[in-house]
């Protein structure tokens, strides 16, 4: 007997070389998911920086919140850089929170630079999933890398949409330890639950998070209905109390991420509007069908998994001269009618979505080719509670091209009014067709001497496959490859004249041609790698070719196929060198002008349109504290001012005046900074000499119009018992000033010799902020319809407002108790399984850990 290392587990004995044989398939694994990553994203492991959009976006309204924590040690609560100010932990966060998950991301992402950690975490994910799934490890790394590498996710990371990629690549381990606790393997479970449910919280996409354990749920429902029908209500009870344990620990882990999101959310347009009627984007608890519904998918477009560029692709698809007859069509038109055309060229994209759409959610040919034959070849374990979970997906999918179903969700289904989007949700379909075709492909693996019923099975998975070839087919010939975006440069053209309508008429025939050769092109290619994929996978079941060869073929082709796709997407030319990236936020001449300025004022980007400014433009926030932005979940008060006033600019010059709009940036007509000064800008705070009480939220709106700010002040009718009563009429004595304002503490110096009322320039929001005179806590007073105002005593006095809301604070309570329970569980995981496997451990002849039992119930 050896005397070297050896490991005995209930009185067998193993080698080291036993285990490191075991351990071998899931090395290679890790170092194939590691290899993939660093190469398809080598420019990032060089030194340069992906460019990203959204990413820019957010660092651009993040810059005052690092400025602060650097000064101060921690992110500030209250934001002053955007929308005239806004909560701060909707841009930028510290807490426990942000502990925990960090050190478990750190163990799936070995620590990679972004994006390789992202389609490495993927990998590992879902590669779990498919062990849990009992499937053989190289069988899992296929569907690993189809799963990471669909088209989909790289579409996202080249549009800056990391926090959405982060929680799809934990998706799968969602999926997996929920699966172990239906297993019930308990313990395992309920600690990777809650660890992954954890994670997914962490990432701050709430919408991937809600369809994720909406398919958690009808998974849970897949096993529960034949528990029922047997009457196996004890397991149907404990596996029901451990994933509602799970799922709280999960969630309280993150307590201060979702107090503080649930708490704001009363007062963000995901809760609605008070100016909403039947024609608005919002209701009065969440968004309406108009804005829930934008970006739905056509009925058909989902068949774009297996065939990517069904419609046109993306909006922005560059494509030569050569190939292109809409790109012909443009160089011979004048110059003066190409620009109708515009900057970014011909729109290819011509689906559901709208005019911007970034590429197409491809699953791949062959995965949809092994998901489809597994509805012949699988049993009904898995397979059914997937089917159905894709077929509701997909019908979500389709939002407002589906609207009798999908308002009924909107309006019934818990929390669902709070997202928008609806072909978002096709991620689902297409990790469950991984899924499938995964099962699928370990299921032909190993038919052995059933080879005869696989092969008849397989053959009616062919005719599957070649009949939804024949319906895309069908589409192909029947459609008419218009857009509304063609519409739209018609009426352009009209404008212009008979001559424009017939340069405009002749692109755009050349555009339909461009958007049908893409579609027959794309058809044919997906079809070329099934018929591929087909072909071995018949000649093994015909045992002609060995399983790695098989294994080898298929995995190739997967992968060639999805790479194919993806590089349009996501390739080197997506980087920047660290010096160009860093120009992106350079200061301009006008930025730096206005930067002279040390005092507290705010400025309005006009350098590009009223418009992308006020909803688009947080590159401002960058330098400037901005009357405009970009956030998904800005302050509903602050919508309602953009949507009714500010939009209409030069046409609200009341509005603007009080919210402390000291510049507005322009440029000349040589492309230049200008910076004009605004005169009327009445600064961060003042007194009025008259109060107007209005009984509605519309009435106040609509006074906003034709007001003297400087002079008047308008409340709401409910507000009046909150405001003493006021001498009416100037004081002339009377001032007011910001001492200074620490975004989360404010202070004000004021004095007069009678009672009067102040308007403060910043953005009223009830949760959380409180206004003390010297010692007495008063009342904040909604003005203006979004600013805050306070009834100041006669007197010299210090006027002091302070952020401290409830949720954060409650929520870092919570989310501590909650990360020991998640530490203790997973601890109590571990000793749980060696305790039920009776482990002894020993090394070199050494006891390590000893744990016999001969039996643990697994009740």
């Amino acid at each position: 007997m050896s005397k070297g290392p050896f490991i005995q587990v209930s009185g067998m004995r193993f080698s080291s070389k036993g285990w490191l044989v075991r351990l071998l398939p899931h090395a290679i694994a890790v170092l194939i998911f590691l290899l993939v990553a660093v190469i398809y994203c080598k420019p990032v492991f060089q030194g340069k920086v992906l460019y990203q959009e959204d990413v820019m976006q957010w660092k651009a309204m993040a810059q005052s919140s690092f400025v602060y924590k650097q000064a101060h040690g921690h992110f500030p609560l209250w934001s002053k850089s955007m929308f005239c100010g806004m909560p701060g932990y909707q841009i930028a966060i510290d807490g426990p929170s942000t502990r925990l998950p960090a050190f478990f991301h750190f163990l799936l992402t070995l620590h990679l630079e972004k994006p390789a950690s992202f389609f490495f975490t993927a990998c590992i994910c879902f590669y779990f999933l498919a062990l849990v799934l009992r499937v053989n490890p190289y069988v899992g790394i296929i569907g690993a890398l189809a799963y990471a590498y669909a088209t989909y996710n790289p579409v996202i990371v080249s549009v800056g949409h990391d926090t959405k990629m982060q929680c799809i690549a934990l998706l799968p381990g969602l999926i997996g330890s929920m699966i172990l606790v239906l297993e019930k393997k308990y313990w395992q479970g309920m600690a990777l639950m809650a660890l992954f449910t954890s994670l997914m919280i962490a990432t701050g996409h709430m919408q991937i998070v809600y369809y994720g354990w909406l398919t958690a749920v009808l998974l849970f429902g897949g096993y529960a209905i034949p528990w029922l029908r047997r009457r196996e209500f004890r397991q149907l009870r404990h596996a029901t109390l451990v994933i509602v344990g799970a799922l709280l620990i999960g969630v309280l882990s993150n307590a201060v991420v979702l107090f503080t999101t649930s708490d704001s959310s009363h007062e963000t347009i995901r809760g609605g509007s008070e100016l909403a009627d039947k024609n608005s984007n919002y209701t009065s608890d969440g968004l309406g069908e108009s804005a829930a519904f934008d970006f739905s998918l056509y009925r058909t477009e989902p068949l774009v998994m297996l065939v990517p560029d069904i419609y046109g692709g993306s909006t922005d698809l560059d494509l030569p001269a050569e190939r292109s007859h809409a790109v012909r069509a443009l160089q011979k038109m004048p110059a003066e009618l190409g620009q109708l055309v515009g900057e970014e060229g011909p729109r290819y994209y011509w689906g559901g979505v709208g005019d911007l759409f970034a590429g197409p959610p491809y699953a791949g040919a062959i995965i949809c080719f092994l998901a489809l034959a597994g509805l012949i070849l699988l049993d009904g374990k898995h397979k059914w509670w997937m089917v159905s979970v894709m077929v509701l997906t997909i019908v979500m999918s389709w939002g407002g091209y589906f609207q009798p179903f999908n308002s009924l969700l909107l309006k019934y289904l818990p929390m669902y009014n709070k997202f928008r989007a609806p072909s978002m949700i096709i991620v689902i379909p297409n990790l469950l067709l991984c899924i499938l075709a995964t099962l699928t492909l370990q299921k032909i693996l190993v038919s052995g001497v059933a080879s005869a019923d696989i092969w008849r099975k397989y053959r009616w998975g062919l005719l599957l496959i070649l009949g939804i070839f024949i319906v895309v087919f069908g589409i192909y010939a029947g459609s008419d490859y218009v857009s509304a975006w063609d519409g739209h440069l018609l009426e352009r053209a009209a404008l212009k004249g008979k001559r424009a309508v017939g340069y405009a008429q002749t692109f755009l025939a050349g555009l339909r041609q461009d958007r049908r050769e893409l579609f027959l092109g794309s058809m044919l290619r997906s079809l070329l790698f099934v018929a591929g994929a087909a072909l071995v996978l018949g000649l093994y079941i015909k045992r002609k070719i060995r399983p790695a060869l098989l294994l080898g073929v298929v995995g190739a082709l997967c992968f060639v196929d999805l790479m194919g796709i993806d590089l349009k997407y996501l390739n080197y030319d997506n980087y920047q060198e660290k010096g160009e990236y860093q120009g992106n936020f350079a200061a301009t001449a006008g930025d730096k002008e206005v930067a002279h300025d040390s005092t507290y004022y705010r400025v309005f980007d006009l350098r590009d349109t009223a418009n992308n400014t006020l909803s688009y433009g947080a590159m401002t926030a960058y330098y400037h504290n901005s009357i405009g932005g970009y956030h998904a979940a800005k302050l509903r008060v602050y919508e309602d001012l953009i949507n009714y006033q500010l939009v209409n600019y030069p046409m609200c010059q009341p509005v603007i005046n009080m919210l402390n709009t000291k510049y507005i940036l322009r440029r000349n007509v040589a492309g230049e900074d200008f910076v004009y000064q605004n005169t009327n800008c009445l600064g961060p705070v003042w007194f009025v000499d008259s109060l107007r009480f209005l009984p509605t939220p519309k009435a106040v709106m609509d006074s906003l119009t034709h007001f003297q700010p400087g002079t008047e002040a308008i409340l709401f009718e409910a507000d009046r018992e909150k405001v003493p009563v006021m001498v009416q009429g100037p004081d002339t004595s009377a001032y007011i000033e910001l001492l200074n304002n620490d975004n989360d503490v404010i202070n004000y110096l004021s004095e007069s010799k009678k009672q009067r009322f102040a308007v403060f320039s910043e953005i009223f929001y009830q949760r959380g902020w409180k206004a003390w005179v010297d010692d007495r806590e008063t009342p904040i007073i909604r003005t203006n319809y979004a600013l805050r105002g306070l009834s100041i005593p006669p007197g010299r006095h210090i006027i002091r407002m302070v952020f401290h809301p409830l949720s954060y604070y409650i929520g870092c309570q919570v989310q501590w108790m909650a990360i020991i329970l998640m530490l203790l569980i997973s601890v109590g995981a571990v000793l749980v399984v060696l305790y039920e496997r009776g482990l002894r451990v020993r090394v070199a002849g050494r006891p390590m850990l000893n744990f016999h039992v001969e039996s643990l119930s697994s009740s």
